[in-house]
């Protein structure tokens, strides 16, 4: 392994029932070797209270970095969160995509200084998300239901071509070591997700961090970093047949322009460090 220990940022606002899927699934990988920073974006109060009892059960360490709910500031408090993380390494997911077995372990081995290791989510059908509450392993779902999902997807895409019954990117939950050891030796360029990618924190603190100005979802918290970490020659790396995650069904919520407006400031004027970074956050 290129790195012994790993910081997971999980990206949450009020949504409890989903990231106990998520610790759920934590508890069960092969084994611990990292730590879970939960980056709340304003959460109430009764979620607050649910989730400093909750993290006291766990096996693993958790830290809770919370700030007031003042609309989107998704972008902020993951700068918090990485000041808070305990490790070199940082693994970003969102808080309503479950992790698969060996997640951690996969974005740990495909580790590189000056790197991004990007990976990818299976979009689930509101059907197979209904299952993944219900069964008991959380972790090994995309193997136990994924000669299912694919004959579903290939059934309905036809008639009802939504993801709410199809679902999407299936072959992203496909897990296999051994494949991907051989992807990885001819891994191509990939963009960066922000529910799915990691890199070292020194990488991360070259540009500054996420910019705090995106103030909407979209764009800031992926787009804009990959263009500012390339433009300081950190390269991108995909991750295949590993780090599956599963994003959980809901309706698409709405994407509004702004964060273009301050994207294409940041293209023209090659403004790869953020002014507006986690520079403004250390006392």
């Amino acid at each position: 392994m290129k790195s012994k220990s790993a910081t997971l940022i999980v990206s949450f606002y009020n949504n409890r029932n989903a990231l106990e899927l998520i610790f759920q699934s934590l508890a069960e990988q092969w084994n611990h070797d990292f730590n879970v920073v939960i980056a709340d974006d304003g959460s109430k109060e009764e979620v607050k209270n649910w989730l400093s009892v909750r993290v006291e059960q766990l096996p693993f360490s958790v830290t809770h970095v919370w700030h007031e709910d003042k609309g989107f500031r998704k972008n902020r408090i993951l700068n918090k969160a990485i000041l808070a993380s305990k490790s070199d390494y940082l693994i970003f997911i969102d808080g309503d995509c479950v992790p698969q077995h060996g997640f951690v372990r996969d974005h740990l081995q495909a580790a590189e200084r000056g790197t991004v290791v990007c990976g990818r989510r299976v979009e689930l059908s509101k059907k197979y998300t209904g299952l993944l509450v219900k069964t008991n392993k959380k972790s090994t779902f995309s193997h136990k239901y994924m000669l299912s999902m694919l004959v579903d997807y290939l059934v309905n895409r036809r008639e009802k071509n939504t993801t709410e019954y199809t679902g999407k990117h299936l072959k992203n939950g496909l897990c296999l070591p051994w494949l991907q050891r051989l992807t990885s030796l001819s891994s191509k360029p990939r963009s960066i997700i922000g529910c799915n990618f990691s890199i070292y924190k020194k990488d991360l603190e070259r540009i500054n961090g996420f910019d705090m100005n995106y103030e909407a979802p979209a764009v800031g918290e992926d787009t804009d970093i990959e263009f500012r970490l390339k433009g300081v020659g950190v390269r991108t790396k995909a991750i295949k047949f590993g780090a599956a995650l599963l994003h959980m069904y809901h309706h698409e919520l709405p994407r509004l322009s702004t964060n273009k407006d301050i994207f294409h400031r940041t293209v023209q004027e090659k403004a790869f460090w953020a002014s507006n970074g986690l520079n403004k956050l250390k006392s």
